[in-house]
């Protein structure tokens, strides 16, 4: 069942549609769109039946809010990881900087909560439920 770190990093930063759009100005220089698209896939057969009865109203916190929070849990996360937590098998790549989109933050963002609940732990202590 804790299979799950390693397969979720795997497709944590699959990217499932990468293409690039050319568009021309009112000038016609030539302007080059990368439209890449992110999907998290969790493999961990009770995170879906948990998320549908935990979920919120996803829009209750901004985009910001989710990927701030999420680089705080990734770090906390990778912390544990190479401290030889037994429950944390697998390093997560988050990077601050790179727009992965609304959705796969706020995914991404209840996956650790999942975690947190499910393991009894607080990945960031202090930190406030939904």
């Amino acid at each position: 069942m804790r299979t799950f770190g390693l397969l979720l990093v795997l497709a944590l930063f699959v990217a499932c549609a990468s293409q690039k759009d050319v568009a021309q100005n009112k000038k016609g220089r030539c302007a080059i769109k990368d439209s890449t698209q992110y999907e998290l896939i969790v493999f961990d057969s009770g995170f879906d039946f948990w998320l549908a009865s935990h979920q919120t109203v996803s829009t209750q916190h901004s985009n910001e809010y989710y990927q701030s929070m999420n680089h705080q849990y990734a770090l906390e996360w990778n912390r544990r990881y190479a401290s030889g937590d037994p429950r944390i098998n697998s390093y997560i790549d988050y990077n601050l900087n790179k727009n992965y989109g609304f959705d796969f933050n706020y995914k991404l963002y209840m996956y650790f909560r999942f975690f947190e609940d499910t393991n009894r732990v607080k990945l960031i202590p202090g930190n406030r439920s939904l």
